[in-house]
């Protein structure tokens, strides 16, 4: 198709997708990437009288879907990162479509008045696939894990503004209380789906000036740290090593520093005996970035019980499911042993993958601009 047959799109751009998120809608329309300092009504009015066909951005914003409404433009957005309570609030006369990375999410936004919400999991960039498949090389099982100390920071960040840091110690001691619910009952999701879980003493002392809400998102962000943290712990005792950001140091000699996501992160998936994935609490359930990156690479993918990756592929066959401390250390066991086994489930998992390639995403998300 000649490129000036092609839909023409704005794309705000994405740290996380950025690079992948462009080259995949470059093959099907034209875009023009921008940040969200450089748009403003006139600018969009401007791009809808040149034929653009509306703006396209990962995480929704209000504040976009506002200007877009005032451009008579339409907005498209894929949230895939957990987002406060006040990105998710509804702009009256938006002509709006969202995707979201969560199932869980659909039901309160459409409750909520948003008039088009749909579930779409996160999805492996085409590169991941530029590899071999199969390699001899088979280095220690691993987790890749980031956003650990923005976790934290959230936590103790929100607590110094409302002025109550001196509850962090005891808050501690509760996440750890709850870390141990979690392992035992994967329905577990936190504060956020159970409110009644926050402290009174300390909603006492916040509301009304702190909602509900906010205070379940602080909680839920300490609760991820810790419970991620947790579990880490439990995989390295056992040999895995982690590449994350700065958070995990302490973890001693396991920590291996951040990796770059590009042909290393992909050889490393495919290489290693094992892919460890765990997922911040409050979303425990979705398809991690991690998880489908680590399929499509061509990796065996070690996930706790009651994802949506059972849903979406076949547990067993394409990736394995942990259920006890046992299953943990029987799954590592095997990894180590059976070779042909873990060259079996990568290859299945990497041919499976390509039904979520994130080209797929992009034509649906282009679709909705129709």
């Amino acid at each position: 198709m000649e490129q000036t047959s092609l839909p023409s799109i704005l794309l705000v751009h994405s740290p996380l997708l950025g690079v992948d998120l462009e080259a995949a809608f470059l093959e099907v329309a034209r875009v023009r990437v921008v940040s969200p300092q450089e748009l403003s009504v006139e600018e969009l009015s401007r791009a809808r009288r040149m034929g653009v066909r509306g703006v396209v951005g990962v995480n929704h914003a209000p504040a976009l879907a506002l200007l877009c409404r005032e451009a008579g433009m339409r907005y498209v957005s894929w949230t895939v990162d957990p987002l406060p309570v006040s990105r998710w609030e509804r702009v009256p006369g938006a002509d709006t479509v969202m995707f979201v990375h969560r199932k869980a999410l659909v039901a309160p936004l459409l409750a909520m008045g948003h008039p088009r919400v749909e579930w779409m999991p996160l999805a492996a960039p085409e590169r991941r696939w530029e590899e071999e498949a199969v390699s001899s090389t088979r280095v220690a099982p691993t987790f890749v894990g980031s956003s650990l100390e923005d976790e934290r920071n959230l936590f103790l960040g929100r607590l110094a503004a409302w002025g109550v840091s001196e509850a962090a110690g005891a808050l501690d001691g509760l996440f750890q209380e709850l870390c141990q619910v979690a392992r035992a009952d994967a329905s577990f999701h936190g504060f956020f789906r159970d409110p009644s879980l926050v402290p009174r003493s300390l909603a006492a002392h916040l509301l009304p000036a702190v909602s509900i809400a906010e205070l379940a998102e602080c909680l839920d962000a300490g609760l991820a740290w810790a419970y991620r943290r947790s579990e880490v712990r439990g995989w390295v005792e056992l040999g895995v090593q982690v590449h994350g950001d700065a958070g995990w140091r302490d973890l001693g000699g396991s920590f291996r520093g951040p990796l770059r996501n590009g042909q290393e992160m992909t050889q490393l998936y495919r290489d290693t005996v094992l892919n460890v994935d765990v997922p911040r609490l409050h979303q425990r359930e979705i398809l991690t970035l991690r998880a489908i990156d680590a399929m499509a690479s061509g990796g065996v993918v070690a996930v706790e019980a009651g994802t949506e990756l059972e849903e979406l592929f076949k547990p067993g066959e394409e990736f394995v499911v942990v259920r006890t401390p046992q299953e943990r250390s029987d799954i590592l066991e095997r990894s180590l042993r059976d070779a042909a086994w873990a060259r079996r489930v990568g290859l299945s998992a990497r041919e499976a993958a390509r039904s979520h390639r994130l080209g797929l995403r992009v034509e649906r998300i282009l679709a909705a601009l129709e």
